[in-house]
Parts: C-alpha cells; sequence; structure tokens
C-alpha cells in the first residue's frame, strides 16, 4: 500500500473472501493498472500486531481457479483449496503429497503418493467426506487412485479443479 493501491472485489462464489485488483505507482515502462489477481483473501479486521498500518492478510484461502464447486443441498456449494488440503493432510500424517481433481457436480478422483497404503488412502477420503459435509456439499463419489502423474504441459497446484458445469 506504501507503492501501490489495492481495491477488492468480492467473488460472486464467496461472501468472505475478497480478490485484490492492483495498480503500481513505481512501474515506469509497463504500466499496471488494476491487475485483477486471482488470489482469494481473507483480510484481518484489526490492525496488523506488529503496528504496521498497512492492511493485514489473514490468510491466503487459495485461487479462483483452484475453487470446487459442488452440488449441495441448496444449489452450488464452493469449495477453497484449503478445505480440500487440510482435510486431506490432516487425515494421515504420512501423506506429503496429493492431487484432487474434480470430475464432476458431486465426483472428485483423489490421488495419492504411490507409496502409501489403501489405509491412508480411506482415512483420507473419510476426511475429505467430513469437511465436504461440513461445508454443505451433499453426498460426494470420491474415487482413489495410487501415485500422481506429474503434467509437463503445465504449471503444477496443490488443489486443481477440470471441471466446468
Amino acid at each position: 500500500e506504501d507503492v501501490a493501491a489495492f481495491e477488492w472485489e468480492r467473488p460472486a462464489s464467496s461472501s468472505h473472501l475478497l480478490t485484490p485488483l492492483v495498480t503500481d505507482f513505481t512501474r515506469r515502462t509497463q504500466v499496471m493498472a488494476r491487475y485483477r489477481m486471482n488470489d482469494l483473501l481473507h483480510l484481518r479486521s484489526e490492525p496488523c500486531p506488529c503496528g504496521s498500518p498497512l492492511q493485514a492478510v489473514e490468510a491466503v484461502e487459495g485461487r479462483c481457479d483452484d475453487l470446487f464447486r459442488l452440488a449441495g443441498g441448496s444449489g452450488e456449494v464452493v469449495v477453497t483449496p484449503d478445505v480440500i488440503r487440510n482435510a486431506v493432510v490432516d487425515a494421515d500424517r504420512r501423506i506429503l503429497d496429493f492431487r484432487a481433481v474434480q470430475t464432476g457436480a458431486s465426483e472428485i478422483e483423489l490421488a495419492l503418493d504411490g507409496g502409501l497404503d489403501v489405509e491412508a488412502g480411506e482415512a483420507a477420503a473419510a476426511g475429505l467426506c467430513r469437511a465436504l459435509r461440513k461445508a454443505g456439499v451433499g453426498e460426494v463419489m470420491i474415487r482413489l487412485r495410487a501415485g500422481i502423474d506429474l503434467p509437463l504441459d503445465r504449471k503444477l497446484r496443490r488443489v486443481r479443479c477440470d471441471w466446468r458445469g
């Protein structure tokens, strides 16, 4: 905020998260005016404990293009990447890497590191189901897969959504 202006937009999919539009006043050759970032931020309502007068960010919840849009009791439920990440990683301490891909309105493929056993996969699927139910998502089919294919044609992200409804 000392060298850039921030405007805040509320994505249609969220009532408590914001995405920043940034205008940088220090650039000399390529203008960056109202650059829309796709970060989903939760801003602090209180000043930063360090004493800085600048706006503090409470948490980065993910990116707009990483959202899962799943069927719920009263329509579509938007689930942020951190909900999925926390549910899977907290299910079994041996899970260090995974890939979750939404393949349908109520379907997720969950791929875990190939060195993990079935018990870890079942714990991850159960943890993910609990987290999704808590978020208001209806029944979800979770298909487990051993091993993570590494795509070479795009940037890797922790949680990715390939399905567009």
